[in-house]
């Protein structure tokens, strides 16, 4: 499932807008979690954010430019122990919201009690959001991303050294 995750975040950061899940369905797991990491960044905090990395540094002008047209992100990440397990079918809802005319499925993997699914929204032909789902039976992780952001500014950052 890690290797899903890499790659919708790196499709996260590629894309992402408009297009903004409601992620209360998920809420209910919180609680039942033994591990949780939720993110809730808007373009009003993603641009507080940017603005403390300073354009005379080479690196941190990368991550400003990579992150100036995303318009949200969101991420839930949960980790259950052995006494819950996540059934499918409980994400029903969030699964629903993908049905509007502008989601289009990247990835549907099901096996066994796993479930990856990527899915691109799309307004007037271009890639504006993006959802990454990857369930287990004790794991569940969404990423919801809005924006878009330069390619060539997605392969520098990398190769940048951490931001100090």
């Amino acid at each position: 499932m890690r290797k899903w995750m890499f790659l919708g975040v790196m499709l996260i950061a590629a894309t992402g807008s408009a297009q903004q899940l409601d992620l209360k369905s998920l809420d209910k797991y919180a609680d039942k979690a033994k591990s949780k990491t939720e993110i809730n960044m808007d373009e009003t905090m993603l641009k507080a954010a940017a603005t403390s990395l300073s354009e005379k540094k080479k690196d941190e002008k990368i991550a400003k430019q990579s992150v100036e047209g995303l318009k949200g992100f969101f991420l839930r990440t949960y980790e259950f122990d052995d006494k819950f397990e996540l059934k499918l079918e409980e994400l029903k809802p969030l699964l629903d919201q993908l049905k509007a005319p502008n989601w289009k499925p990247v990835l549907r993997n099901k096996e066994d009690k796993e479930q990856t699914e990527i899915w691109m929204h799309y307004t007037n032909g271009t890639a504006d959001g993006m959802v990454l789902i990857a369930a287990e039976a004790h794991e569940l992780t969404v990423i919801n991303g809005m924006g878009v952001t330069n390619m060539n500014d997605l392969q520098a950052l990398g190769k940048m050294e951490p931001l100090k």
